[in-house]
């Protein structure tokens, strides 16, 4: 393959499939515009996109050339890794695409080697620029995972990582926008151009966006990978100062404290948590009728209160906890009685 017909696929890869040709036909100006007017829109609208992908390819490339030049892929204990500095990715129960990953390393081998770097404060220790998944299944099959070893920069490391995510399982949107936020608190915003591949523009509506919602909650999602900005927007809608106000807090905390909302995928889960938003926002209350709700824990154990100006309930998920549920239970007679002799001073 030649290096222009290479060039055009990693340009098509790195813009989502899209021909970069066709973009520059869509960057043309109004018809109003006088012709010089549109040659240097047009050209300079080409040239800007050309640039950013040019430094990014050249920070990619520079990479592949050091994995290249003899270097061999050692054989590593996944018990000397320790994953990147920014996480990407979120972990998930039940993910299938893991477990297939994981069965065909199982049988055919680790295809693909991963790449790390000797850990900068920790001897004998390594630190992943990519292949986190790799290394995770290799980890759970209890083998040694193949990996090329070079001296790498916080910032090249980050490149390799993002880039790697673009080439192989790209990022849902949400994880982008999360991986985003996690790197704005130590890196400026041209290196997280550079790790996820977007211009300055989107960089900054996906730090707009996670200055809205808190890191904790849309880990408590996942990663959705069917839901896409305007939804995530829309969620984000229903916060204030990067909290649920009460009306809504009550509804999705009785949303998540669920066995359904634990075995959920997480695109169900987002769509279970945004239909509880949309429910407590259509209907009309008055000011004090609003029940407030709060997460409480028993070790792991996890019980909704619900405390309203007319009842207060405790409700505990049967289902998922029923050695608690069977306790008190069994001991709300003796709580009863408890209470008619303390409080009421009844003789019981």
């Amino acid at each position: 393959m030649n290096k222009a017909t290479d060039r055009s696929k990693k340009m098509r890869a790195m813009f989502g499939g899209v021909d970069p040709a066709e973009l520059s036909k869509t960057s043309s100006p109004a018809p109003s515009m006088t012709t010089a007017t549109k040659q240097r829109v047009s050209s300079g609208a080409i040239k800007s996109m050309r640039n950013t992908f040019s430094n990014v390819e050249k920070e990619n490339e520079k990479l592949r050339q050091m994995m290249e030049e003899g270097s061999v892929a050692h054989e590593l204990d996944t018990a000397d890794l320790d994953p990147s500095f920014v996480a990407d990715r979120m972990i998930v129960a039940n993910d299938q695409d893991f477990e297939t990953l994981k069965a065909s390393i199982s049988s055919s081998g680790q295809q693909v080697p991963i790449l790390v770097r000797p850990h900068l404060e920790a001897d004998g220790r390594y630190q992943i620029a990519f292949g986190h998944r790799r290394w995770r299944a290799c980890k759970d099959l209890g083998i040694p995972v193949r990996g090329f070893i070079k001296e790498l920069s916080d910032e090249a490391l980050l490149i390799a990582q993002g880039q790697e995510n673009h080439e192989r399982k790209n990022l849902s949107f949400i994880e982008t926008a999360l991986f985003a936020s996690r790197l704005a608190r130590s890196f400026p915003q041209t290196v997280i151009s550079k790790a996820i591949g977007k211009d300055a523009t989107t960089v900054s509506k996906l730090l707009k966006l996670m200055n809205a919602l808190p890191e904790e909650f849309v880990r408590e999602i996942g990663p959705a990978p069917k839901i896409g900005r305007p939804r995530w927007e829309e969620l984000a809608g229903h916060f204030t100062n990067g909290h649920l106000p009460d009306k809504f807090k009550a509804r999705v905390d009785a949303v998540t404290i669920s066995a359904d909302f634990e075995l959920s995928a997480s695109d169900e889960r987002f769509s279970a948590i945004l239909t509880a938003c949309k429910s407590a926002e259509s209907n009309t209350v008055t000011t004090g009728s609003v029940a407030t709700a709060a997460k409480s824990w028993l070790g792991n154990r996890q019980i909704l209160i619900k405390d309203g100006p007319n009842a207060l309930s405790i409700q505990i998920d049967a289902r998922k906890d029923p050695e608690l549920a069977a306790f008190l239970k069994k001991r709300l007679p003796d709580l009863m009685d408890e209470f008619r002799s303390e409080v009421l001073k009844e003789d019981v």
